[in-house]
């Protein structure tokens, strides 16, 4: 698909990682496979230490990484692109810089959301909703009419599928 090809030097999961974080963020082909390289880079240099991860997966953890890069990479191009176009202000504040960075973050995050509960049953989809909406587990089952051990046990299930695509209490963070 794309002319990096990086061997035995990184895992196939984290290359292909990369790949479908940066289209999310709206990266296209071209900047892609440079972004590809300036990624990999730090994900050599990056060592996933369990014992310092508080919790978190090392796809979580690769995850994160990959994400504060790509929006790194995208801040770089986009000030580039204000400098060369004249319209880069020199008393732009920095907190705007910081809400881009984090509209961007949350951009991805939902995304990845949306992915997930859109492959959940209809009552997972329910509670998830419910939770959203500030329900404890108690109210979700009177709104369900099922009990509170049925909910427990499908929250588990939801913070599973999430876990499993990477995305936790640290990403969404």
């Amino acid at each position: 698909m794309f002319k990096n090809d990086y061997g035995a030097v990184i895992e196939k999961w984290k290359v292909d990682l990369i790949v479908s974080r940066a289209r999310r963020l709206g990266f296209r082909r071209q900047d892609l496979e440079d972004a590809q390289q300036q990624i990999v880079i730090a994900l050599l240099a990056f060592e996933f230490d369990p014992e310092r991860s508080n919790g978190a997966t090392e796809e979580t953890a690769v995850t994160a990484l990959i994400d504060h890069q790509l929006l790194t990479l995208r801040r770089t191009r986009e000030r580039y692109g204000r400098r060369v176009s004249g319209t880069d202000d020199e008393l732009r504040d920095d907190n705007a810089l910081a809400m881009e960075c984090l509209d961007a973050k949350h951009l991805i995050a939902a995304n990845d959301v949306e992915t997930v509960i859109a492959q959940l049953s209809p009552v997972a989809r329910q509670i998830c909703s419910a939770l959203a909406d500030g329900l404890s587990l108690n109210e979700i089952s009177q709104r369900l009419g099922v009990g509170w051990h049925t909910v427990e046990r499908q929250v588990r299930g939801i913070r599973q599928c999430f876990e499993q695509l990477g995305i936790d209490d640290a990403v969404l963070a």
